[in-house]
Order: C-alpha cells, then structure tokens, then sequence
C-alpha cells in the first residue's frame, strides 16, 4: 500500500521513496539469510505446505483467513515478515506463519490534561485529541510497539515545546494555526511508522496560573488597579495598551462603586461617564452587585452565565451566581457549573436590565438563546424590577 503524502506538502509528495529509509531499508536487510538458514526454512515451509494438502478439508478451517476491506494481516513466517495480506481470503501455513491484525480505519487518541508552560509565564492545562489513520501496516507493526501511546506521547512532547513559545492571548486567539504548526511537526515523525496525522484538536481545560502581565498591573495608577477584584484586573491588563491612563482611573472608579452602594453622587457620575468608554455590560454588572443579598438568592436560586455578543463579532462572558449565599456577579466563567446560560447581544442586554424588554418576550422573538432550565431564565426579571424601581 503506497503512502498517501499530506496534501500541499513537497516534502511529503517526495517521502513516498524516503520513508522506506531507515525503516524498510532495515527490513530488507533482515530478510538475507545463510545456506543453511535459508535451507531449513524451505523444509520447514515444504512439509507445512504438503501437511495443508493432505489434511485439507480439516486444516482448511485454520488456514483460511477471511480479511475484511479495512483489515490487514501482517504475516511473520518464521519470525520474518514477509508482508501484510488482504483483504479477501488469504492461506496462512500451520506452524510457520503468525500474523498481527492491523485495522486501516481512522482512529482517534485522546491526550489527558497537562500542565505546560506559556512564554508570558502563564501555566495552563491542556489536552488534546489526535485523529490518525495507518497508510502502512507492515511498519506500523515492525516499528513502533504501542502505535497509540507512541502518537500521543509525541504529540503532547510537540505542544509542551511549541506552548512555550506563545503566550496565553496567543494560545487563546490562534488555536487554529498552532493546531496546524503541531500537525506537521508531529508528522514528520510519524511517517517512518506507516501512520498519518489528519487532525490535532487542542482543548484548553483552564487556566490555572495567570500570566505576569495580569497579576501585575503596571500603570500610572497601579496601586489604584492592583486594589480591583480579579475580573477587573483582567480587565485593565487587556485595556493597558488601548486605554489611556484616564479610562483606567475611571475603571478603578467604577469597581469602588460596585463595591459600595452608599458611595456619594460625585462616585454615581463617574460610573455614568465610564458607561460612554466600557460596554454596557459591564455597567450593568456595577448596577447588580449593591442588590445582591441573601433574600435575592433565595427567591432565584439559580447561578446565570450570559455570552455577550459585542458589535465588533467578539464574545464577553459574565457571571450572576444567585444559587448559595449572597450572591456573586462577575466577569468570565463561575466557580460552579452555571444553571442557566444565555446568548444576547450587547444592545438586547441593556435593554433587558433597563426594563424596556421582558425576558419572556426577548426568549420567544429570538432575541435570547437560552440554554438550560427556561424557568429559571424567567426569573431574572425579579432581579431586573429590582434595578429598575
């Protein structure tokens, strides 16, 4: 079976005759024998093959094998392969030949969460899933003993010494191209084993060290942002290179007035003018923190994620966890699995926490994607009375 090359690849159109080296250029070479090797092995096949002949109608059921299309028998006669066979029916001698199935249809190996480093110091847990198929069964069995964990353990060696060299936004952004970059790197070795790489699904699971640039806000007013909750502070880092340090001191502003409700009338405007220079959901989000209380979480009970679709095609995800306690509302994903989660857009969110649009009424116009229990969903607008008495 000829190697099918990676399409748009040179080299790989050219590695249908290279691949033969070093792997099939040592196979050859173990097959030169002595006289006298060479001459017992045709004994031996000799007396297999008139054993076959006289006892056929009972050996017929050992010797004949049937080998589906997707199959092939990779066949060692006295310890030599001497090729792989199939599909159809195929006559394997007694005592003298064994065999090893190989199953050509694609297959996927699953790569389990590691910890790897970013170049930004951030240190994330990554998984992936790695799509083969096998083009050439003979080396898939004479080269590598375990072809799966051989596949994954190159594969994860190929992400942990390409992430190193990105950082988290790039990671995060262009999932895509660093998919392909571990695709071709993971191939060039993969083909001296007969196998194939179609696909590396990249699966990033979380977060778990953010990078140096997010823990240390470094900024004329950093005292002022390093005092902001962590979504915030997230928040400012990815802001440091747009935002001038005035739309800073305004965030700052307007997380000290989440956090207090009895803030003065000057604290009110400056959240007022921020509302202008951040989205309005993000302005929402300060309005809903003073209203949380114990009676609230009783009366909903249920944690709430909303994917905000921003005018410029770019997602944001906040939080409103009403399910234990006082209740928490924040930016990106909650502690626990959400209960309820809905897909807005910008302008129908800040219509829904203006009172200007029902729940019930966004949900069966198409304005909300609600995934989850409906029911639950409908309870926000007790919250959003709330807000808007």
């Amino acid at each position: 079976m000829s190697h099918q090359p990676l399409p748009g690849s040179e080299e790989n159109v050219r590695s249908g005759e290279q691949s033969q080296s070093p792997a099939r250029r040592d196979l050859r070479a173990d097959n030169t024998q002595g006289c006298s090797e060479l001459l017992c092995s045709w004994i031996l096949i000799v007396l297999a093959s008139l054993l076959v002949a006289v006892t056929f109608p009972i050996t017929g059921w050992f010797v004949l094998k049937l080998v589906p299309k997707y199959e092939r028998l990779v066949v060692f006669r006295l310890g030599r392969i001497i090729g792989s066979k199939g599909p159809g029916m195929i006559l394997l001698l007694p005592f003298v030949d064994q065999w090893q199935k190989v199953d050509l249809r694609p297959k996927t190996v699953a790569i389990a969460p590691f910890e790897a480093g970013s170049k930004d110091g951030a240190v994330i847990a990554m998984g992936a899933e790695v799509h083969y198929h096998i083009w050439n069964p003979v080396l898939s069995v004479a080269v590598v003993e375990d072809i799966n964990s051989a596949t994954a353990f190159t594969a994860q060696n190929m992400m942990v010494h390409l992430l190193q060299k990105k950082s988290l936004a790039k990671i995060q952004t262009d999932r895509g191209k660093i998919e392909q970059h571990i695709l071709l790197e993971v191939n060039r070795k993969t083909k001296h084993w007969g196998l194939e790489v179609q696909r590396i699904d990249l699966i990033l699971h979380k977060v778990v060290k953010q990078p140096e640039s997010v823990l240390q806000v470094e900024s004329p007013s950093g005292p002022r942002l390093n005092k902001l909750p962590a979504p915030l502070r997230k928040l400012a880092a990815q802001l440091l290179q747009n935002k001038s340090p005035q739309q800073l001191d305004q965030l700052s502003a307007l997380s000290s007035d989440s956090e207090d409700s009895g803030r003065t009338s000057s604290g009110e405007s400056v959240s007022e003018q921020s509302e202008g220079d951040l989205i309005n959901p993000d302005w929402i989000l300060s309005k809903v923190k003073p209203f949380l209380s114990e009676d609230l979480v009783k009366q909903i009970g249920a944690c709430y994620l909303f994917t905000v679709n921003q005018k410029d095609g770019t997602q944001n995800l906040y939080y409103l966890d009403l399910s234990n306690g006082t209740g928490l509302a924040g930016y990106g994903m909650p502690e626990g699995d959400p209960d309820v989660s809905l897909e807005v857009s910008e302008d129908t969110m800040q219509s829904l926490f203006s009172g200007y649009l029902k729940p019930f009424s966004a949900y069966m116009s198409g304005r909300i994607r609600v995934q989850g229990d409906l029911k639950l969903a409908m309870r926000l607008e007790d919250l959003i009375k709330k807000l808007n008495r």
